[in-house]
């Protein structure tokens, strides 16, 4: 074999070239961290990669979408929070307007009070979001949830329409409700209709005296297109009257027994949560009580009401009692409304707090899989690096020793 010094040079160069090209893929590894950068160095490798990629990817937009949901609902929870302090407020002043120390101008100032916590109210109703949405108008969130007609009522705008916000891959939590849910479709105080029978005599007044007793009641024998009514049968026989309150108007099942009450000025009945006066010792026959169907209403109609029922001149205080009392009962139905929702707003954010813990989990172990795949050891790095300076260094001491010798040294 015939050896030249040319072959010499270019055999020493190419040595060199090689070692040199070593150092910069060990050099690129050790400063990216990972074992290859092409998908033609490791196609299986690459295609793992790319797949953890998008996995890690997607639960990291699913936690900030989480953390968006959840300042949602920290925003309504906060609305909402605000209206029971309202409502509680409110239903002080009302318990204060039935002392019966208050003359007219304490009744005006605690009704002027009312007044004020209603406006209140109708504000947190229209609560906006720091985008400016109505946070209650569900999907017409450029619409107040509450606005004022010619008549000066309150009309609800919310279309009923929810969100949802996807914080994994199968769950979706929802992240609104809408106030024709909350506020709209709140129930009020159950009631009644006495209606005395061809027969009766001495009815003078019905009206609800304990709205515990008598939701016990309206519930127990409340049906939905049904008869719903129970009877009150006296028996005027004897002094006092007797009577019976039964499911029937002859027969059936006695839900209680007892004697009129002669001790007020105006005889009386007390049965089951309802009050019944009479304008004689001796009433007779039978009075048919009508269960009314329940009905909803938002509390800023109901508000704007009593106001100005607290403030007639035609209602006689009894009367006045008695619907204060009935609205006292609605604010307490509202609370009861009002603070199932936050109990709702709160089961969903601990949800997403459970979502958001597994997601990181998951995360993390996606980023573990994929660094076991693709990543490369930072001492192996560090060490290959190494190893590759020290063959470039050798090589180009090799090729300064080949470059100064020549074959006319070995003739």
């Amino acid at each position: 074999m015939r050896i030249s010094t040319t072959m010499q040079f270019t055999n020493s160069l190419k040595y060199i070239q090689n070692s040199n090209s070593k150092v910069d893929e060990t050099s690129i590894r050790y400063n990216t961290g990972y074992k290859f950068q092409k998908a033609g160095e490791d196609p299986s490798g690459m295609a793992s990669k790319i797949k953890y990629e998008g996995a890690i990817a997607a639960y990291t937009q699913y936690n900030e979408d989480g953390a968006i949901a959840n300042n949602a609902l920290s925003e309504e929870e906060t609305a909402i929070a605000s209206m029971w302090d309202t409502l509680s407020s409110i239903n002080t002043r009302l318990q204060q307007c039935i002392n019966g120390s208050n003359d007219a101008s304490s009744l005006k100032a605690l009704s002027s009070e009312i007044q004020q916590l209603r406006d209140h109210l109708f504000d947190l109703m229209n609560t906006q979001n720091t985008d400016g949405e109505y946070i209650f108008s569900g999907a017409q969130s450029d619409v107040p949830t509450y606005e004022i007609d010619s008549l000066g009522h309150y009309v609800c705008k919310a279309d009923g329409a929810t969100r949802g916000v996807v914080v994994a891959p199968n769950v979706t939590v929802q992240v609104s409700d809408s106030g024709l849910d909350i506020f709209e479709n709140c129930k009020t105080a159950y009631s009644f209709t006495a209606t005395p029978g061809a027969t009766a005599s001495g009815l003078l007044s019905s009206e609800v005296s304990n709205y515990g007793n008598f939701s016990d009641l309206f519930e127990k024998y409340y049906e939905n297109g049904a008869n719903n009514k129970v009877y009150l049968r006296l028996d005027n026989s004897q002094v006092p009257t007797t009577y019976e309150l039964a499911d029937s108007d002859t027969g059936g099942n006695v839900l209680a027994r007892g004697e009129i009450d002669l001790t007020t000025s105006v005889p009386k009945i007390e049965v089951n949560g309802m009050k019944f006066a009479f304008d004689t010792e001796t009433p007779s026959g039978t009075i048919a009580i009508e269960l009314d169907p329940p009905k909803t209403d938002n509390m800023l109609n109901i508000l704007t009401q009593i106001v100005k029922d607290i403030n007639s001149d035609t209602l006689t205080t009894t009367e006045k009692v008695a619907k204060i009392t009935k609205c006292e009962e609605d604010v307490n139905i509202a609370l009861l409304h009002y603070d199932s929702y936050r109990g709702l707003i709160g089961a969903r954010q601990n949800a997403i707090e459970n979502v958001m813990n597994s997601n990181e989990s998951i995360s993390d172990i996606k980023k573990s899989s994929k660094a076991e795949i693709s990543e490369i050891d930072a001492f192996e790095a560090a060490s290959d690096l190494v190893r590759a300076q020290n063959q470039l260094s050798v090589s180009r001491q090799i090729y300064s020793m080949v470059n100064k010798q020549s074959l006319f040294d070995y003739i």
